[in-house]
């Protein structure tokens, strides 16, 4: 590649560079229930910080500046005093001598030019006016229609708020989807290995040909759910997302599945049976912090980053181990 090659893909990289990104908060978290009668399950602190703080800090790193994030109307309170807090409350902790207590909160919030929201409603109503017609409109499509005034023809990223992808060395899991999209100008969804035994449980991949980059793949297609043993890959897609602007027609476009919901994953099969989608497969840690297990294990690993923290807790997990490893009953003795 000559020097003038090389600069004409540096501008285009450059023209491509995302700065939006919509945040999916939607669900109820009904699995944490009764605590999410009060707080968003995207709010619960993992060694003191909310997971959407950990989803900003990653969205950071891969240079978004605009955040939105698309809520359920039972939810707006919670979020909202989040992302503006009561000045009372603000009072009241700068009386006791605690802002102290919220300057990462703060350094992180100041990084984006402007962070709001909206309730998912809105998409379902766009979907009314297409189908022109009373009936509740469902699924994931119908929260990132939401986003479409916010988007203004602009490109954006997609991320579920209770999605955690997690590298020990720091890398940002944001980046690499976004320097995808950087280099091919497609619809980017993010890709994970898993059992292929487990495959029917999510989507599977089909994985086309490797970008000039080397950084990824075409993705041909993506098959929802599968029946076992005709599954065409082992990698499920996740996470993670970039469209164009022209998603919001593809998915006023598309079509209910039989049980009624508009789901984004059948937007994007379209899409790539046309050659406009990409994937990289993310090799790091994964914990799905809408359920208890995938909350507490990312709590975990997060405390094992301090030496000392990391020290503890293995000592007590090897306690833990032993108590049910033991064949005597410890109730009984």
């Amino acid at each position: 590649m000559n020097n003038l090659e090389h600069k004409n893909i540096e501008k285009i990289e450059q023209k491509r560079k995302l700065t939006k990104a919509v945040v999916l908060a939607g669900g109820l978290g009904t699995r944490f229930l009764p605590g999410t009668l009060v707080v968003a399950k995207e709010l619960f602190p993992i060694m003191g910080k909310p997971v959407m703080l950990y989803l900003f800090n990653d969205l950071i790193k891969a240079g978004i500046k605009d955040v939105l994030i698309v809520g359920n109307k039972l939810k707006e309170e919670s979020i909202t005093s989040f992302l503006n807090p009561p000045e009372e409350y603000l009072r009241k902790v700068e009386s006791d001598g605690k802002l102290g207590n919220l300057k990462e909160y703060n350094d992180i919030m100041s990084h984006f030019d402007s962070v709001s929201y909206v309730n998912q409603e809105i998409g379902s109503e766009l979907f009314k006016l297409q189908l022109g017609n009373d009936s509740e409109a469902r699924g994931s499509s119908v929260a990132i229609l939401a986003a479409k005034e916010w988007a203004n023809g602009e490109p954006f990223m997609v991320l579920n708020g209770d999605d955690f992808c997690y590298y020990m060395d720091g890398r940002s899991a944001s980046s690499e989807v976004a320097n995808i999209y950087s280099q091919t100008g497609d619809y980017v969804i993010y890709g994970k290995e898993v059992d292929r035994s487990q495959i029917y449980k999510y989507s599977s991949m089909v994985i086309g040909k490797a970008l000039q980059s080397g950084q990824g793949f075409k993705m041909d297609d993506i098959i929802e759910k599968p029946a076992v043993g005709t599954e065409p890959s082992n990698i499920m897609g996740f996470a993670r997302y970039v469209f164009t602007a022209d998603v919001f027609d593809e998915i006023l476009n598309s079509r209910p599945r039989p049980n009624g919901e508009f789901c984004i994953t059948d937007v994007v099969s379209e899409v790539a049976k046309k050659g406009r989608v990409s994937t990289c497969i993310f090799d790091g840690k994964y914990f799905d912090c809408g359920s208890y297990l995938g909350f507490q294990m990312a709590g975990n690993y997060l405390l094992a980053e301090n030496e000392a923290d990391r020290k503890a807790l293995l000592e007590e997990m090897k306690n833990l181990f032993s108590l049910y490893n033991d064949k005597s009953d410890p109730v009984k003795e």
